[in-house]
C-alpha cells in the first residue's frame, strides 16, 4: 500500500484530499441499524447475482455465438485452446467478484478500527 501511495502524483493527492477525509470520517462514524443492514444487504444480493451469475453467464453465452469458441469432435488444437480461454475468462469473471465481497467488507473493518483507534487483538476470556 505504502508504494501504490508513493506512485500517485503530488497535485492528485492534493485534488483527492477533501474526498479522502470525507470517505474517512464517514466511515469512522457509521454506525449500523436494521434499515440500513438491510439495505445494503439487498443491494449486495442484486450486485452478487449480478457479477456472479449474469456476467460470467453473458461471457459463455457470447464467445460461444460470436467468436465460436466451442468444444468440437474436430481434431484442429486451436479450437481446443480456444475452448479453454473461454472457460479461463468465465473463471475470472467470477472469481475477482468473490474476492472483491470477501476483501472489500475486511478492508473497511480494518480501516474503521484504524481510524477508531481501536486495537486489532479481540479481548479473551470471561464473558463480554
Amino acid at each position: 500500500m505504502k508504494l501504490a501511495v508513493r506512485l500517485v502524483p503530488k497535485g492528485l493527492k492534493e485534488r483527492a484530499a477533501p474526498q479522502v477525509e470525507r470517505f474517512q470520517t464517514f466511515v469512522k462514524e457509521f454506525e449500523w441499524t436494521w434499515t440500513k443492514a438491510i439495505l445494503v444487504s439487498l443491494l449486495l444480493w442484486f450486485l452478487a447475482i449480478l457479477f456472479l451469475g449474469m456476467i460470467p453467464s453473458f461471457w459463455l453465452y457470447f464467445a460461444d455465438q460470436k467468436f465460436h469458441w466451442r468444444q468440437c469432435p474436430c481434431p484442429s488444437n486451436l479450437k481446443f485452446w480456444e475452448f479453454k480461454a473461454r472457460d479461463l475468462v468465465a473463471i475470472i469473471l467470477f472469481s475477482v467478484p468473490v474476492g472483491g465481497f470477501i476483501m472489500v467488507p475486511y478492508s473497511l473493518q480494518k480501516l474503521r478500527r484504524r481510524l477508531r483507534s481501536e486495537s486489532e487483538s479481540r479481548p479473551t476470556g470471561g464473558y463480554r
